[in-house]
């Protein structure tokens, strides 16, 4: 299984929240990707932050490493591109130091590259609606001192490993743009994603060729028994049907008449009388009868009245 170590950093002293240890918390704690995430945090102190990274590494031996820093005042969730070899800190540290013009490290380059897919990962989050921005470096403070050690110490590793500043939390306090730890930790989620090249709840697909489903047993009620040459949940087959014959054509004769009815039923090839005609009809010369079976007549009105009908 593959290993992702996120750190970020603990809070100053005296500060009531840090994003970036809440967001990477919150990831951890909801993770549920293939990858396996460890959380540590670092010190908010330049010698004792580069020693941790060092010692969590070596520890873990991770897939890729990702740092989260909280950049107060930023807009945007911001991937930076270079480490810088220059500390010149505007604020002291937990201890206090506060260098300045100093090398990171004494005769290294003076920048090293990201190995995070720094445009990928902006793409993606802008994707799903959350701000998000590249900078062309991590400034000269603290976050950017870990950032060089890391690249440094992880130059001829291999993985994938750079920083990512995420803005302030209302928890925080602070003037300027925030946003809540949740949609960080959400950020953070796509930008492990983006890294790893997975999803982190990857959707469950049905394989094509899995026809499991179709060997459920019927919880429906039937009304009526399935009939057919193939079993169909555990019915056993059914016995083979002869073929109905076809029905005989019964040749037309004579219709009788009913008086009780009082209907005239419809000879084939004949036209039914019009019960509403005013004046009946006058009786039609009979046809003349063939040898075998003689023609069939209609009844007529007199015949119809009087129930009595001649041959």
């Amino acid at each position: 299984m593959a290993r992702v170590l996120i750190t970020s950093f603990e809070p100053m002293p005296g500060a009531i929240a840090e994003a970036s240890a809440d967001a990477a918390r919150i990831l951890a704690e909801t993770w549920h990707g293939n990858a396996e995430i460890v959380h540590r945090e670092l010190a908010p102190v330049y010698k004792e932050a580069a020693r941790r990274l060092r010692a969590s590494v070596a520890k873990h031996l991770p897939d890729a490493v990702i740092v989260v820093a909280t950049q107060p005042g930023a807009p945007a969730v911001t991937v930076e591109r270079l480490a810088v070899n220059l500390d010149d800190a505007t604020v002291p540290d937990a201890q206090g130091v506060q260098p300045v013009d100093a090398p990171v490290v004494e005769g290294a380059s003076a920048a090293l590259w990201s190995t995070l897919p720094a445009k990928e990962i902006v793409a993606a989050l802008e994707a799903r609606g959350l701000p998000a921005r590249l900078s062309l470096n991590a400034g000269s403070g603290l976050a950017n001192h870990v950032f060089y050690v890391m690249q440094r110490e992880l130059a001829e590793w291999g993985v994938p490993s750079g920083l990512i500043q995420v803005p302030a939390t209302p928890q925080m306090a602070l003037a300027g743009p925030a946003l809540p730890a949740e949609v960080l930790a959400e950020a953070l989620r796509t930008v492990v994603d983006t890294v790893m090249g997975e999803h982190s709840e990857p959707a469950t697909v049905l394989d094509e060729e899995d026809e499991s489903e179709a060997t459920q047993p019927f919880l429906m009620p039937i009304a009526e028994p399935i009939v057919g040459n193939t079993p169909a949940y555990g019915l056993p087959l059914a016995p083979a049907q002869p073929e109905a014959p076809a029905p005989e054509t019964v040749p037309a004769g004579p219709a009788t008449w009913s008086p009780a009815t009082g209907e005239v039923p419809a000879a084939p090839g004949a036209e039914a009388p019009e019960p509403e005609a005013a004046e009946p009809a006058e009786s039609p010369e009979p046809a003349p009868a063939e040898e075998e079976s003689p023609a069939y007549r209609a009844p007529t009105w007199d015949e119809i009245i009087s129930g009595h009908r001649d041959n």
